[in-house]
């Protein structure tokens, strides 16, 4: 039986975290389950996914000084995960960054780790492979104090909109068995910058457990959206600005504007909740759009829209334009670089441009031509819903199983 690490920074409702939980709930319900011992580590505990996961995972605790990393220094800290080593860190952390110490070329999480990762202790348990399922400090963990005899990192998103030193991440990346990534763009980004890592870097698009799902969408209840007659439209994502929802506000007061009866549900939370929220109160569209806030359970929402809109500016393979697929959805989406990785326009969605005006013309038009809607409909109910296949090439490339 092969003996398998994962470490994962959080179990909130993101991306990562979501493909992480169906595919371990895939796991729970394959043949595959039998022939490995899967341990996940969670470096910040909490989160809204952390009750789903299933049986077939071990639970194991991740150092205490790992979970200094990246967190404001509170009371509750010193009281759950009390350690010397982590406050010395803190304090070598808050001076580098404020006397600006570090090297320009790195981000947050490579500062982090080149200040933290004396601190960190080596993981004592020897694993057959071991998976770092996010990018970030997570990576050079698993590259630095776990002991496998595979390890794999993930890159979640187009590597440059990262804002990585490369030269900091390369000899991480060349050590590493697999490189993983969840869209072909994004493998093309990461051999553009690392091309001697061509052969090891594989896209394995995000698993989504179509029953649990569906089942989702149709239990609970959708209270903002109860009696509303008009155009009824859904975003999910965090509040930041990549997701490009101060977008989705503008084109918000241009459907207003053009006498449209709408309610936008905006679900997420994130540093842009304030600036988002000073725009609505602006422009008087507290009737028509609405930051509602995270939702540990967006499903019922999505079951109950007319049309997901996705206004971001950049993403890597977006699990909601996944679920919203899986649930026949119609889709609005901006031109991003990667979103022909996920959607077809005039199939499985209608691709705008990325501005105000390209957003509100592809919601009137989805919402204006009901044959459109139909087709889109249509074609989204002929796509595969199993994952099978998916899961057979996470277990291949992942688990060599």
């Amino acid at each position: 039986m092969k003996k398998v690490l994962i470490v994962m920074m959080d179990m909130r409702l993101g991306g990562a975290q979501k493909s992480l939980l169906s595919f371990l709930q895939s796991m729970e319900e394959s043949p595959a389950k039998s022939e490995c011992e899967l341990h996940l580590m969670v470096i910040k505990q909490g989160g809204a996914l952390m009750d789903q996961l299933p049986p077939c995972v071990q639970m194991i605790e991740p150092p205490k000084e790992l979970c200094w990393l990246g967190t404001p220094f509170r009371k509750e800290l010193l009281k759950t995960k009390f350690s010397v080593r982590g406050i010395w860190g803190e304090c070598r952390w808050l001076l580098k960054s404020r006397l600006g110490l570090f090297p320009k070329p790195l981000n947050k999480q490579q500062r982090l780790w080149s200040c933290w990762h004396k601190l960190v202790p080596q993981l004592h348990d020897h694993y057959d492979t071991a998976i770092s399922y996010i990018d970030g400090f997570t990576n050079y963990y698993v590259m630095d104090k776990v002991q496998a005899d595979r390890k794999i990192l993930w890159v979640h998103n187009e590597y440059q909109k990262q804002g990585c030193d490369a030269a900091y991440d390369r000899p991480y990346y060349e050590a590493c068995h697999e490189i993983v990534t969840i869209s072909e763009n994004c493998r093309r980004c990461i051999v553009k910058e690392f091309p001697t890592c061509a052969d090891k870097t594989h896209v394995l698009e995000n698993i989504t457990h179509y029953q649990s799902l569906l089942q989702k969408s149709k239990q609970g209840s959708c209270p903002e959206f109860d009696g509303f007659d008009g155009w009824k439209l859904l975003s999910v994502g965090r509040l930041n600005p990549l997701k490009g929802f101060d977008l989705a506000v503008e084109a918000a007061k241009l459907l207003r504007d053009r006498g449209v009866q709408f309610l936008w549900l905006i679900i997420g939370d994130g540093p842009e909740r304030r600036t988002l929220q000073a725009m609505i109160d602006a422009y008087q569209l507290h009737d028509h759009i609405c930051l509602i806030g995270a939702r540990e359970d967006p499903y019922p929402y999505m079951g109950c829209c007319d049309v997901l809109v996705q206004p971001s500016r950049s993403e890597g393979r977006s699990i909601v334009l996944d679920e919203a697929k899986l649930l026949c959805k119609p889709i609005v989406v901006t031109d991003y670089m990667t979103v022909r990785d996920a959607v077809e326009h005039g199939r499985s969605g209608w691709v705008v441009d990325m501005t105000p005006e390209g957003i509100c013309e592809g919601i009137v038009r989805v919402m204006d031509d009901q044959p459109l809607r139909q087709e889109l409909c249509q074609y989204l109910q002929g796509l595969p819903k199993g994952n099978e296949a998916a899961l057979k090439r996470y277990l291949d490339i992942m688990l060599c199983l």
